[in-house]
């Protein structure tokens, strides 16, 4: 088969034809502007909060301590309990100490008896020797012997006094209202006044509570400069392990006499209301102190700075929605917020760039920034 010839006049038509279609072929379009989530620049009185780790104390901590041996036959409460002061709570093995007052209380008997003898001994010599019927050794005599007989009686009393004291302490009480932890012994223990086998239980008041915890030196010296100044920290809270805070504010109660050398610090005491009896002693806690207000602060994110070897910048965006870089002086993190001491003006755009990237000099679209927190209560308000 012969193929297709075309006039030669055609051939330079199809050619500007295949020219002209190949102009038609539209250039590719530059992408659009990224969206930068921003925060406009605002001044305001900003809290300057320090949090401390320390560790709870009852407003009273008395350990029930064992003042005889024997065997522990009692155990008369429920360990994590409320306890009543004189309550009831150990009993040690009363038999060898109600045999010793026992003993003593024949003792004293004997010694009453003898006391009386002398003092009626002495009663019929007393008149003789006024008429020279006896003579006067013999009245020395009967005076020194219910001197001697007096004498003994009181000692015995004492004796029997202080072997009842001891028998006392084979019933071991509550000393104050308070709550009651685990015990240390068990019935059946054998329990010893020395060493830590005497240590049976602890009894503590929690009405209140006390937190200790330490401070720097260069802390404690500002708090100081502060008191001089007539600033009084008043603002004290306690963060709870698991993040809550105990709805109570608390106070100052102390600081230590001295900076311990070894780690520079000072042991700081604040006492905080627990009606509830949500705390408990042994509890470690965060104290978060207040320690000024600082007027007419710059905060922006954390999000929104960007450190580079030890110098911060943050990304602007311009009237002309343009991002523009700025180096900034920064000063205390506030939560989730920074402090910019130097470098902001109020009502400035400062876009939270975060992993986008958005080179300085780009053309943005700003999109007001919602934080986390923010983003989650607006859900939920959708999903109610």
């Amino acid at each position: 088969m012969n193929a297709l010839k075309l006039p030669k006049p055609l051939f330079p038509i199809l050619l500007l034809l295949i020219i002209f279609i190949s102009c038609k072929k539209e250039k590719p379009k530059a992408p659009p502007p990224m969206q930068a989530p921003f925060v406009t620049v605002k001044s305001e009185d900003v809290p300057i909060y320090k949090d401390f780790a320390g560790q709870t104390f009852g407003d009273l901590d008395i350990e029930l301590i064992a003042r005889v041996d024997g065997i522990l036959t009692g155990i008369h409460f429920k360990e994590g309990q409320r306890v009543k002061k004189g309550q009831l709570l150990y009993t040690i093995d009363p038999l060898e100490y109600d045999t010793k007052v026992e003993q003593v209380r024949g003792q004293v008997a004997a010694a009453q008896s003898n006391l009386v003898n002398a003092e009626e001994e002495l009663k019929r010599i007393r008149p003789l020797a006024d008429m020279n019927a006896v003579s006067k050794r013999e009245l020395d005599a009967a005076v020194a012997k219910e001197k001697a007989a007096r004498s003994n009686y009181t000692s015995v009393q004492a004796s029997l006094k202080n072997q009842q004291i001891e028998r006392s302490y084979a019933n071991i009480k509550s000393p104050i209202d308070g709550v009651i932890g685990l015990s240390n012994a068990r019935l059946g223990d054998y329990i010893t006044k020395i060493g830590n086998e005497s240590k049976l239980n602890t009894v503590s008041k929690l009405e209140k509570v006390r937190v200790q915890f330490t401070v720097s030196e260069s802390n404690y010296l500002q708090y100081q400069k502060q008191v001089k100044d007539g600033e009084r920290i008043t603002d004290l809270q306690l963060i709870l392990s698991d993040g809550s805070t105990h709805p109570y504010k608390g106070t100052l109660n102390f600081s230590d006499t001295k900076i311990d050398p070894t780690t520079g610090t000072v042991t700081i005491e604040a006492q905080f209301p627990n009606p509830e009896g949500t705390l408990r002693s042994g509890q470690f806690a965060k104290v978060r102190v207040l320690l000024r207000t600082q007027k007419d602060a710059i905060v922006v994110p954390q999000k929104a700075v960007t450190e580079i070897q030890g110098l911060f910048q943050v990304s602007i965006i311009d009237d002309k929605n343009t991002i523009q870089t700025r180096m900034v002086e920064v000063g205390q993190k506030i939560g989730v917020d920074w402090i910019i001491t130097k470098g902001l003006k109020p009502n400035e755009k400062v876009a939270i760039i975060g992993n986008q990237f958005i080179q300085p000099g780009s053309t943005v679209v700003p999109v007001p920034y919602v934080a986390e927190k923010d983003k989650k209560q607006i859900a939920s308000s959708l999903n109610n």
